[in-house]
């Protein structure tokens, strides 16, 4: 009950400047249950978790924190962890997906970045790539992508059968946004001479 009248008062109109202005709270909630419970801190993290909750609910209403929400942060911890290890232990691998014309004729393919993990076995990327965007692992992940493919298109050009085909590469908006993108991925086909007119950069929904 308190926690609504908070957000009706402060989803009320206001004036700013000569304009009226709207805002939408999204407001998290934590019982203090005692100092088993931890000190302060630990409530206001409660909180703040709880927070989060809210806005992906939508805004503009509130949550209260439970042990749900908890262990699922704690399990993105985890998950994050692993994925930082995967980069550099070769758990992530390329998967090439056919396009075809409307004869069944393939013109080319999509690359597709997939996690195996030695424990967790495969891992979806509608898993792995949301924690990699809203970290700097896209980043890391992104250009072993672009090098893996490009040394695949290189492989591929050198087979008179398969030459032909071009090869599409999703790439995040935070790692096209960076500064030396371009100068990345000429490094990267120069590393692996292939026909760049076969390559194909695809920016992600993200975008």
């Amino acid at each position: 009950l308190i926690a609504e009248k908070i957000r009706a008062s402060l989803s009320a109109p206001y004036q700013l400047g000569g304009h009226e202005r709207h805002s939408s709270p999204s407001i998290g909630v934590a019982m203090f249950l005692g100092a088993a419970q931890g000190d302060a801190g630990v409530v206001v993290r409660q909180a703040d978790m709880a927070m989060y909750r809210a806005k992906d609910a939508g805004r503009n209403t509130f949550r209260f924190f439970s042990a749900a929400m908890q262990l699922a942060v704690e399990g993105r911890a985890a998950l994050e962890a692993d994925l930082r290890l995967a980069i550099g232990s070769s758990q992530l691998q390329l998967h090439y997906q056919a396009q075809v014309d409307p004869q069944q004729r393939v013109l080319g393919a999509e690359a597709l970045v997939r996690w195996r993990h030695p424990v967790r076995g495969n891992v979806s990327p509608l898993q792995f790539i949301p924690i990699a965007e809203e970290s700097t692992l896209i980043l890391e992940i992104g250009n072993w992508v672009l090098d893996t493919a490009c040394a695949q298109l290189a492989r591929w050009q050198q087979d008179e059968a398969m030459r032909h085909l071009t090869l599409a590469v999703n790439v995040s908006a935070r790692q096209f946004r960076q500064a030396d993108f371009v100068d990345m991925l000429r490094a990267i086909i120069e590393r692996h001479p292939c026909d760049v007119s076969r390559l194909k950069i695809e920016l992600t929904e993200s975008m």
